[in-house]
């Protein structure tokens, strides 16, 4: 600080010097100068001082954001995994269910069976018309 100072007493004098190279500088003058040009001084450092602090605030800001966003970006990625997955499941499981009531269909012995495992009376009425159309539903024998 003290080379500074020396620095801005020198440009002051040399200033004045030019600028009024008729009348002598006074000593009150420079002096006033110099008080002045510590002010300023002082009120720089505590500025930068601020600002250095500022940053430091929003440089830890910064990264608080940054593991928030990479947490966030982690979820996400997670998340897409399991949607995925469950995708991937869902698709298996609705076609092991075509295939199973495709195969019901084809075996209606079957799927009497199943309808009786599953606690559906014989006699009660049918939620399902049997396929008459079907060339390939078998017709139980009379007799």
């Amino acid at each position: 600080m003290r080379g500074l100072t020396i620095v801005l007493v020198i440009l002051l004098l040399s200033s004045a010097g030019i600028s009024r190279a008729d009348e002598p500088v006074k000593p009150e003058q420079l002096k006033k100068a110099y008080d002045d040009a510590l002010v300023q001084l002082k009120a720089a450092q505590d500025r930068k001082a601020e600002l250095a602090k500022e940053n430091e605030a929003l440089t830890a800001k910064v990264e608080e954001l940054k593991k928030q966003l990479a947490d966030s970006q982690s979820q996400a990625e997670t998340m897409k995994r399991e949607i995925a997955d469950n995708d991937e499941r869902t698709f298996y499981l609705r076609s092991y269910h075509a295939a199973w009531q495709a195969f019901i269909r084809r075996y209606p012995e079957v799927m009497a069976r199943w309808k009786l495992y599953l606690g559906e009376s014989l006699l009660s009425v049918p939620q399902e018309a049997p396929d008459v159309i079907n060339s390939e539903w078998i017709l139980p024998a009379a007799g």
